[in-house]
């Protein structure tokens, strides 16, 4: 792209005309506005103002620099104009202002503060019930004093615990079984009757008919390997049953649940495990029956 001749000229006009850190210069005042500032004093500054007749001859390097023959081995030599002074803080600040006549450390309203921690130590012993109060009042210690209080709130923590408990306790009790809820709750589950399953089913055999395999996976000491299935009643009603191995059977199977009730319209779970402990495969037999039917699984387990 070319430029004309009448733009290279008015570019360097421009550039000579203006600065290179104008860019960088604040503004001008509008007319017509008046700009006004405050002064802003730092906690050492002296707030007195600045010497309205300065010598900056009494103020140069060469004014205050000691002459030769006052020094002494590389130090002073005369000690006429030592000022002695003793309020130095160290350089912590912690005194204030050097020379101000006060060498203790700076005091501070501690009102607030007070204030603060008696309301954090009301809240964290619990609630004020005043008995402290007049246990001080008494001319007892204030520590001692908030110990009791303390006591007695615990112990009415305790108290409505225990009552709560109570009340929970006597809800729950009901005249007979059939009103309790937690037992209607896991109905099917529960057995109906009371009575020796062994003694009725007798040892655990396996049946003419095997229904299917159940074959597990595991790691030697590792976690359970699980199976899960369902099982109904295939009777009316419910039924207790019994699930349990064949004697044979290794002890890395078990199973879940062992005994309860079968259903006839909803299927209870049952949940086969097993812990690999050994090397190489397992095999056995699960038996589930009641009084009305049995069933056989095969079970194989091996290590992975």
């Amino acid at each position: 792209m070319k430029l004309s001749s009448f733009a290279i000229a008015t570019f360097l006009a421009l550039l000579e005309t203006s600065s290179p850190a104008s860019g960088f210069c604040p503004m001008p005042a509008r007319s017509g506005v008046r700009s006004t500032g405050t002064s802003l004093y730092g906690y050492l500054d002296d707030l007195k103002g600045p010497d309205p007749n300065p010598v900056p001859e009494d103020e140069s390097r060469e004014a205050t620099r000691m002459k030769d023959e006052d020094i002494d081995r590389a130090g002073p030599g005369s000690w006429d104009s030592y000022v002695e002074f003793n309020e130095f803080d160290g350089g912590d600040g912690q005194m204030g202002v050097a020379g101000d006549g006060n060498s203790k450390l700076e005091k501070f309203d501690m009102s607030e503060m007070a204030k603060s921690k008696t309301m954090s130590a009301k809240n964290a012993w619990g609630t004020n019930t005043g008995y402290a109060d007049t246990l001080r009042d008494r001319g007892m210690d204030t520590q001692r004093a908030q110990q009791l209080e303390n006591w007695h709130n615990q112990q009415e923590v305790l108290n409505q615990r225990k009552t709560q408990r109570f009340m929970t306790e006597q809800y729950d009790q009901v005249a007979t079984d059939d009103d309790n809820w937690r037992n209607l709750a896991s109905f099917g589950v529960e057995r109906t009757q009371d009575f020796d399953l062994d003694q009725t089913f007798g040892s655990v055999t396996v049946a003419d008919k095997i229904e299917g395999t159940i074959e597990l996976n595991g790691r030697m000491n590792g976690p359970y390997a699980t199976y899960e299935f369902g099982l109904k009643n295939p009777f009316m009603g419910f039924a207790d049953f019994r699930a349990a191995f064949t004697p044979e059977t290794p002890k890395e199977f078990t199973v879940e649940p062992s005994e309860g009730a079968l259903r006839q319209k909803e299927e209870t779970n049952f949940i086969v495990k097993f812990k690999a402990q050994n090397p190489g495969v397992v095999e056995g037999y699960l038996v589930i029956e009641t009084e009305d039917f049995k069933k056989t699984w095969k079970v194989v387990g091996a290590t992975s």
